[in-house]
């Protein structure tokens, strides 16, 4: 069985810690912004799974390209954020697969904008990985090679948005039975090869990037608005406050969040009020649908129902302490 793919796949990197834990390897990052834990598992000879938490702003360290390996990101929640050479910034959101070429990195700095993140990557050796896959499954053929010229052209990293098959073949990756683990993990790196060897052309699409001033006026709108989320402002005056042009914020902060601006605003909102209900038993509903901005009781409920699944009273009701 392969080991240590990730230590080789990412050759220089200190990590704060490493160990074991049965079956799997276990490396923690740790710096002056936070901390994070990848928990490793083989899947065959050639290919590793990791499970990745982070809750930090930063886990970037320099190190040199890696001839021979591919990386297979999914993030599950959060956003992930690279910095590449010509100076623009992309974003990896919730729901996207992000394909890279570990020998042609082109991206000279990340960050964690939300300062959290968790998601899977599947990490390949790939001539080892392509030997395995050939003995294993000779029928699919599959050439890793082949598909990692394919999807990583001039070896930029690609970006495949949040789709249902994506969705399907990774939301199954989460929650497997520790009985089945490894059996599982090779149907599901099979069943996403042979997903990204028929995926349309045009359907792929490499990283959207920004400016640098475009992805820094975009964050300060993001965190205005997690430190203000009963302000009511819409986007013409948020564009205004940090001198960005109202198209480029939208784009922007969809790529940053996964969400429309409107939708992000809202939820913030609707948050906010059922920390209200929660904290504050002397507010009623109404009191609380004013807080929040809106005009009657019934259009505040329909909004919060659309958030929490349930009616205000209810989840007041199903979530108060002593409960």
């Amino acid at each position: 069985m392969q080991v240590k793919i990730c230590k080789r796949a990412f050759y220089g990197y200190r990590f704060a810690d490493e160990g074991r834990n049965g079956e799997n390897e276990i490396y923690r990052v740790a710096n002056h912004s936070g901390a994070g834990e990848m928990f490793c598992y083989d899947v065959c000879e050639g290919i590793q799974l990791t499970y990745n938490s982070l809750e930090m702003d930063t886990c970037f360290q320099k190190i040199l390209p890696a001839s021979g390996f591919m990386l297979i990101n999914h993030c599950l929640e959060g956003c992930y954020e690279y910095e590449l050479q010509d100076g623009t910034v992309s974003f990896m959101g919730e729901g996207d697969l992000c394909i890279n070429d570990l020998g042609g990195q082109s991206f000279v700095n990340s960050h964690l904008p939300t300062r959290k993140y968790r998601g899977l990557a599947i990490i390949l050796d790939l001539q080892v990985a392509q030997a395995s896959l050939d003995r294993l499954f000779p029928q699919a053929n599959i050439d890793l090679f082949r598909l990692r010229d394919y999807l990583c052209v001039d070896g930029k990293p690609l970006r495949i948005r949040a789709r249902s098959e994506i969705d399907h073949i990774f939301s199954e990756l989460y929650c497997v039975d520790e009985h089945i683990r490894v059996p599982y993990y090779i149907i599901k790196v099979i069943e996403l090869f042979l997903f990204l060897s028929i995926v349309e052309r045009e359907k792929i699409k490499s990283l959207p990037s920004f400016s640098y001033s475009v992805a820094s006026s975009t964050k300060a709108v993001y965190t205005y608005l997690i430190e203000n989320p009963l302000k009511r402002v819409t986007i013409g005056e948020l564009a205004s406050l940090f001198h960005i042009a109202d198209s480029s914020l939208k784009r922007c902060f969809k790529a940053l969040t996964g969400q429309s601006i409107g939708t992000f605003m809202k939820r913030q909102r609707i948050q906010k009020a059922a920390d209200i209900l929660l904290e504050h038993h002397d507010i009623n509903v109404t009191g609380i649908a004013e807080i929040a901005g809106y005009e009657n009781v019934s259009k505040f409920s329909a909004a919060f129902k659309s958030v929490f699944h349930q009616l205000p009273l209810v989840y007041r009701n199903q979530n108060q302490k002593g409960n």
